[in-house]
């Protein structure tokens, strides 16, 4: 990797103030510190406790872990899976496969990794606190801001903080995009889900073959792969809903529901389906945003779901939001002025990102409608990997002047 110093020209140690500690908000502060930038991440939480299970790191994502130093730690924490298969969900008949592992790498130049979100969130937690101890800020909600002068206040529960800048970095559920755009609440986008990880002893002596496999019928669709150097499975399930009525987005699964649902599928899916029973997993809604025409406010900018939340039928979520970390550090780093750095970035970015969106939106569509409506030997919906060779890091941005 090149030097930081030969990479990076910094006129001005402008102060960024980041609002959230998820995926993308530290890979931002990462980045961002790396690059020689004064950082302020502002966490609603009290304590830094990523919720959920696994997360998927296609080789464009680690391509950026590469770039942001952590890519071995991602590496030793998680798994590199040998290959994946798509099975019927009754038959468990094998649809469709391709290689990953070594031959994936050697395709893409990267590895696809699959590790806890909360392994992957301490690791990179742990970089940011190595540049500065003081750069995280646990409890301070965000509740307001405004532009003063040549800077921004952002108004938290825990207090008043000023920076040169503000990234919304916050979820789906972004403060920052509210008080920016006030376009409204998410929206159900028509599945929901149960997820958890459980030891791989839960679903023994059942073979889990191969590493990494869906399941997909009619309306409903279950996900499988390892965490952990092999020693947990993740495992995630969707259905195709009309309506979200729960108040909460979340909520204890009701077992009863998730084996009615998911009655008569194979053997090897209903062991993992009783494992999920007997783990104690959540049921959540799938949300997402209208699209906005444009992220940037002034002096302040969404990444992530913030910004695009999207589907996960690519496996692409957290991997959109750790390249918007990488390229508006770049912004951020490389434009002739600092000022420039949001447009710059919005510009390099905004096609991109919207056109996966849509791509995981078609392809959710296509795997729950493919069991019922088309015979065994028709081409079986897939990811065609065009996200893939997608390099954050080396891609060109815009001019400071034409963006």
């Amino acid at each position: 990797m090149a030097s930081l110093g030969a990479r990076f020209v910094t006129r001005r140690r402008d102060h960024i103030l980041i609002a959230g500690a998820g995926l993308g908000g530290l890979s931002l502060a990462l980045g961002l510190l790396r690059a020689g930038f004064a950082v302020t991440v502002l966490e609603q939480a009290e304590q830094l406790r990523e919720v959920g299970a696994g997360v998927s790191l296609a080789p464009n994502a680690t391509r950026c872990l590469t770039y942001l130093g952590v890519l071995e730690a991602a590496r030793r924490h998680g798994h590199v899976p040998d290959s994946a298969a798509i099975k019927h969900y009754q038959t468990g008949e094998r649809l469709s496969g391709y290689a990953m592992g070594d031959a994936m790498e050697s395709k893409w130049g990267s590895p696809y990794v699959q590790i806890h979100r909360a392994a992957l969130q301490d690791i990179l937690a742990r970089a940011v606190l190595g540049h500065d101890p003081n750069a995280l800020r646990l409890g301070a909600r965000v509740t307001d801001l405004h532009e003063a002068g040549s800077g921004i206040e952002v108004q938290t529960v825990a207090g008043t903080f000023c920076g040169d800048y503000l990234i919304g970095a916050d979820g789906v559920r972004s403060r920052v995009r509210t008080a920016l755009h006030g376009d409204g609440a998410p929206h159900f986008l028509g599945y929901v889900a149960w997820r958890a990880v459980v030891p791989i002893e839960a679903v023994d002596p059942i073979p889990l073959a191969p590493d990494t496999a869906v399941f997909i019928g009619p309306r409903k669709s279950l996900l499988r792969y390892m965490l952990a150097g092999r020693t947990q499975v993740n495992i995630v399930m969707f259905a195709q809903d009309d309506v979200w009525t729960q108040e909460s987005w979340t909520q204890p699964a009701d077992h009863a529901e998730i084996r009615t649902a998911f009655a008569d599928w194979s053997p090897e899916a209903t062991a993992l389906i009783e494992a999920v029973c007997r783990s104690g997993a959540f049921k959540w809604g799938l949300f997402g945003r209208t699209p906005l025409r444009a992220w940037q406010r002034g002096r302040a900018t969404l990444i992530g779901d913030a910004a695009h939340p999207m589907l996960p039928f690519l496996g692409q979520g957290a991997a959109m939001a750790i390249e918007d970390a990488v390229v508006l550090t770049r912004a951020f780093s490389e434009a002739a002025a600092s000022g420039r750095a949001l447009a710059v970035y919005e510009r390099a970015r905004f096609e991109r990102a919207m056109t996966t969106v849509a791509r995981a939106n078609t392809q959710g569509l296509r795997i729950h409608g493919y069991v019922g409506n088309a015979p065994l030997d028709a081409p079986v919906p897939r990811d065609d990997f065009a996200e893939y060779g997608f390099d954050a890091s080396a891609v060109a941005l815009p001019s400071a002047e034409c963006a």
